[in-house]
């Protein structure tokens, strides 16, 4: 498992480095030890009724004793923020979706396949209402709540679909898996009680290989995500095109050279709104994204974010949201990040251009709006989070309905600092960095630098689950996790800045920004370390392999051998990075 992986390799970076100055006796009680630190409770998956007035949400914890995580769903009523949980059994629940009939529906796993449950909040059990041989992956409902469009395995006759020669061309090329067991896009009938017996009807068949799908107000039409070749990695392929679901005709309607994602339906289904790259002649993940409309009637498209640096739809290389429509269809509402920092934005509709929505606290993890409603979950470095409503365009009015802060409010742990520092050749790397408790800027400590993964994602303002740096700088280390050229939410030349260059200008920035944290005397310049996960591993290969200057490291999950990781995994367009 990868995530212990990184964790058990960060707590040998502690032994290596000679376990400074311990902050905290490991038999302390009150100690914020590792395994505190794995079982700290994450807010997730927010999601609005259909009327704005319930909001659904879950609660991720470890359970280290069994070895396995806990997700519970929750309910809040917004009007009254009065809270409920709805599951009591550990059960694996995702997807949340409301069906329009105001009942709560999910994915939950019985006997090895997911299937789409219902909870019709009045008091009766929840119940299956669909039974899919091999299971449901996601799902959206109809308007009419009576099927729903599922990602889900294909049919068994695919593998009879094509002869060995017809399939050879994209079949392993892009997946060392079987293709054929991959999710396709069906339309599948739902009961209220339980199944229907209506039978399902596979939509889309392979190579094609659909992402997402959103119905059209009217029921008639599919806007999805998909590839026109399979792969889960060649996403720089992605397209939008529209489906009909009668027919299972499907008509590209984004630019086919350039990755397009996303879409959102207004609510009169006259627009299609959804992402696309910037540019076409690099990878999507090498380019800023625009937000467009898509005019159903006469088929143009019109940009609306045009020239801006703000990291749409989230904070990653590709869009994590899609974007969200307001009740009157003037405004455009999406996640964006710039630097450090992840908010929502709203973006005129009639003239373009976006406006940050201000409202206090870190970076906002995720998002729902509905009827203008907003509901999100922020946190920060040294707190978990918080689940918030709001009226969208006054975020800084909020009511907290939910929140994951008390789990470590014992252990007053200390904000991470934001800091700037020089990079090479006149670029500002920023980061956090964690000091240990009651330390000061101006005291030199044993400091590990830590690369992120990508390169092209960045560090934020928000809880990780993942890396235990609290626990390093309680142990007498200072931390600094940095944003060196190559990520994203900096704009597309900060994001192409090791384009086939990889190890060069990242390498030269985290140097130059290491130094500086050894001249502000901040940083024992003796006892440095250095680590990363992915390309945070391959970055520690290749700083150890050029320097001399850190005295401990642990690549984790990183590429030793370009062409051993060629035959071992299958990032084929991605190789054209390197």
């Amino acid at each position: 498992m990868r995530t212990k992986n990184a964790l058990f390799a960060a707590l040998l970076l502690i032994t290596a480095a000679g376990c400074a100055s311990i902050g905290q006796a490991a038999d302390d009680p009150d100690a914020f030890t590792l395994e505190r630190f794995l079982e700290v409770p994450t807010l997730g998956s927010p999601t609005l009724s259909p009327d704005g007035a319930r909001l659904a949400y879950t609660i991720l914890s470890r359970d280290l004793e069994e070895d396995a995580y806990v997700r519970e769903l929750w309910l809040a009523d917004v009007g009254s923020g009065e809270t409920r949980r709805l599951t009591f059994d550990g059960g694996r629940v995702s997807n949340l979706r409301w069906r329009p009939d105001g009942s709560l529906s999910f994915l939950r796993a019985v006997d090895g396949t997911s299937q789409i449950w219902v909870n019709p909040l009045d008091g009766s059990e929840p119940r299956p209402v669909t039974d899919m041989p091999d299971g449901i992956n996601a799902f959206e409902w109809s308007p009419d709540g009576t099927a729903v469009a599922a990602l889900a395995p294909p049919a068994d006759d695919d593998d009879e679909s094509e002869s060995d020669d017809e399939r050879e061309d994209w079949e392993v090329r892009d997946r060392l898996e079987h293709a054929d067991r991959y999710a396709q896009l069906w339309l599948v009938p739902a009961g209220t009680e339980g199944p229907s017996e209506d039978e399902a009807r596979q939509l889309t068949r392979a190579p094609l290989h659909p992402y997402e799908a959103a119905w059209s107000p009217d029921g008639r039409t599919l806007a999805v995500t998909y590839n026109e070749r399979f792969s889960s990695l060649i996403d720089e392929e992605q397209r939008v095109g529209l489906l009909d679901v009668e027919s299972g005709a499907l008509r590209m309607i984004s630019d086919p050279d350039r990755h397009a994602s996303r879409p959102a339906w207004s609510p009169e289904g006259d627009r299609l709104a959804f992402f696309t790259d910037r540019q076409d002649a690099y990878r999507t993940y090498l380019n800023d994204k625009d937000l467009v409309i898509y005019a159903i009637g006469d088929g143009t498209t019109r940009t609306l974010t045009e020239g801006t640096q703000i990291c749409l739809g989230g904070a990653s290389s590709t869009p994590q949201d899609p974007p969200v429509w307001s009740r009157n269809a003037k405004t455009i509402y999406t996640r964006g990040s710039e630097g450090r920092d992840l908010d929502l934005y709203a973006v005129d509709v009639r003239k373009g251009g976006l406006r940050k929505l201000e409202r206090p606290g870190g970076n906002m993890t995720a998002v729902d709006v509905v009827h203008d409603v907003a509901a999100y979950i922020e946190s920060q470095r040294h707190r978990p989070g918080s689940l918030w409503v709001s009226d969208v365009d006054k975020l800084k009015k909020p009511r907290m309905i939910h929140t994951t802060d008390d789990a470590v409010a014992a252990y007053d742990l200390r904000p991470a600092i934001r800091i700037e520092l020089p990079g090479h050749d006149g670029v500002i790397v920023e980061g956090f960095l964690y000091l240990p408790p009651g330390a000061e800027l101006q005291q030199r400590h044993p400091t590990i630098i830590e690369m992120h993964g990508g390169p092209f994602a960045r560090y934020g303002d928000a809880w990780t689950s993942r890396y235990p740096w609290q626990i390093l700088s309680r142990n007498g280390f200072a931390v600094f996790i940095a944003n060196p050229r190559g990520g994203t939410a900096y704009g597309q030349d900060f994001r192409r800045g090791v384009y086939r260059n990889f190890g060069t200008n990242d390498f030269l920035d985290l140097m130059a920004a290491t130094g500086a944290l050894v001249s502000r005397g901040i940083s024992d310049a003796d006892r440095l370390g250095f680590t990363g996960y992915s390309y945070g591993g391959l970055m520690t290969n290749s700083v150890i392999s050029r320097t001399d200057r850190f005295k401990a490291a642990v690549s984790i999950a990183g590429i030793f051998n370009y062409v051993s990781a060629m035959g071992q995994s299958n990032p084929q367009l991605f190789i054209d990075s390197y």
